[in-house]
């Protein structure tokens, strides 16, 4: 049998999912998810190693390498895209992404309704995005945005004419901005659901569709070479804001999102 290898380290939460191909599709073997408060750099790998170690995974039986894009923390995308892009490229594996907001979204995949994941983009904003889950799915209604939380909250109680479950670690800081702007219409998941597990990220995984999506790199490889995908930040970071206040100018940055012209 061959088996996908799927994490998420964007925020202060490690994710990571073991899954394993059959005829049928896929199933979640062995999944671990724990907090690493500036600490996924030393915490990612280790923990992998002995996900596989526990069920007899070898690294050759690794077929695929699924990684969270995004958004989240400037630090935490890129410490899990990079161990990907070295995990895949050492081991001759297409890489594939997944959207951080979607693997905690498809923690809600056996309930019915809309979910409003709210990520923490810290400098004061959040990463606000919707989506539709029922029979065991979950849709992304939204492209990726940054936001105030104010404008965020306004934007959803304006639009939004039915029942919201919302999740995410940016209702840490502003569970009350929502729940002032929607009210009755607006439910809170418990604390531990803010959050990607590792069977979460996998089926993210397998739901992607502009990751590139992991089904795509099964079927063909050479369109999911790891030096292919881009890390998903919504925004310039703060050395990039600086320079283009310097230089009075709007610098490429090199990565996939709304502003930057890649794909979401």
């Amino acid at each position: 049998m061959k088996y996908i290898l799927a994490f998420d380290a964007a925020t202060e939460h490690v994710a990571i999912g073991i899954a394993g191909l059959g005829p049928d599709g896929y199933g979640t073997l062995a999944a671990v998810d724990f907090s690493a408060p500036r600490a996924a750099l030393g915490e990612l790998l280790p923990a992998t190693h002995r996900l596989m170690e526990s069920e007899g995974i070898a690294p050759a039986d690794i077929a695929a390498v699924a990684v969270g894009r995004g958004p989240g923390s400037f630090t935490g995308v890129r410490i899990a895209v990079a161990t990907a892009k070295g995990l895949a490229h050492g081991l001759g594996v297409p890489l594939a992404g997944l959207g951080t907001l979607d693997a905690v979204a498809w923690r809600f995949k056996d309930t019915t309704g809309l979910v409003g994941v709210v990520g923490d983009a810290m400098r004061g904003e959040v990463y606000p995005c919707l989506f539709r889950c029922a029979n065991g799915e979950c849709e992304r209604l939204d492209e990726y945005d940054v936001a105030k939380p104010a404008a965020a909250a306004a934007a959803w109680a304006e639009s939004l004419g039915e029942q919201v479950t919302l999740a995410g670690n940016g209702l840490v800081k502003y569970a009350e901005v929502f729940s002032a702007a929607l009210g009755e219409r607006m439910t809170i998941a418990p604390e531990s659901m803010w959050t990607p597990t590792g069977a979460s990220v996998v089926d993210a995984a397998f739901a992607g569709r502009y990751e590139p999506a992991l089904v795509t790199a099964l079927r063909t490889p050479e369109q999911a070479s790891p030096g292919l995908l881009l890390p998903v930040y919504t925004r310039l970071s703060d050395a990039e804001e600086d320079e283009a206040k310097r230089a009075g100018t709007v610098p490429s940055t090199g990565v996939a999102g709304p502003r930057s012209g890649g794909n979401s």
